[in-house]
């Protein structure tokens, strides 16, 4: 019975170690996705990426003006 053990600890072992492992590169990943994000916003060039002005975004798109009839 105790090789048993020991052959479960060890498995569990290489798995917490591979979890570890993955984890770390996870928070790496989500690292450079944000670092991207963040020089994404400050480029005009990128769609979506700039925030709009308060005053803009209240008042309606230049497509709600349009009057059925025009």
């Amino acid at each position: 019975m105790t090789e048993e053990h020991e052959r479960i600890h060890e498995e569990a072992e290489r798995e917490a170690d591979d979890l570890e492992r993955r984890n770390e590169e996870l928070g790496e990943h989500v690292d450079k996705v944000r670092q991207d994000w963040e020089s994404k916003k400050s480029d005009v060039s990128v769609p979506g990426a700039v925030e709009d002005d308060e005053d803009e975004s209240e008042s309606p798109p230049p497509e709600a003006d349009i009057t059925p009839g025009d």
